[in-house]
């Protein structure tokens, strides 16, 4: 596998602008989470993977927190977990300090589908990774950095993100 560096695709005079960068990024992830669903493919969709992901790794959890982690309202985290039940992969548990609430909680069937997903998934990857020259990898890694840091921060318009020494203001426009 080799870098595209120098292509069409990648000219320096488009690829720059944000708006281009964002369309290819987000044409990219789209590709890469097809290849990855065709290597593991799965009864749910990727909603549903990522709420059973949220409740094996954090849970137990109350319907608002596993909202607020899937970035849902409510209802809609709500939803989510009345499928995962119906499949057998989450439970309600009473939430020991409210007795009027109830925690998600993953069951060993729900935490075996997660974990036999992620292993497969993560091989594959892998073997594509380990195709990339070092330089490639490492440049790799700082855009997952980053990609991380999008995801997981909830910063206020304008801030600046800064990953090993890369900055980019943020921009809250939807894309």
């Amino acid at each position: 596998m080799t870098s595209k560096t120098g292509s069409a695709a990648a000219s320096p005079d488009s690829s720059g602008t944000p708006q281009v960068l964002a369309g290819r990024l987000r044409l990219a992830m789209i590709r890469l989470a097809r290849q990855l669903r065709h290597h593991e493919p799965s009864e749910l969709t990727i909603a549903q993977l990522s709420a059973l992901r949220t409740v094996v790794r954090a849970g137990p959890l109350g319907i608002g927190q596993l909202a607020e982690a899937e970035s849902l309202p409510s209802p809609a985290a709500t939803r989510l977990a009345d499928k995962l039940e119906d499949a057998g992969l989450v439970e309600r548990r009473a939430n020991p300090a409210d007795r009027r609430g109830v925690h998600v909680v993953a069951t060993p069937a729900g935490a075996d589908l997660f974990a036999r997903r992620e292993r497969a998934t993560n091989t594959w990857l892998a073997e594509r990774l380990s195709m990339l020259s070092t330089s490639d990898r490492l440049a790799l890694e700082r855009a997952v950095d980053l990609l991380e840091t999008f995801t997981t921060e909830r910063a206020e318009e304008g801030a600046v993100l800064s990953v090993d020494g890369i900055e980019a203001k943020r921009n809250t426009m939807p894309v």
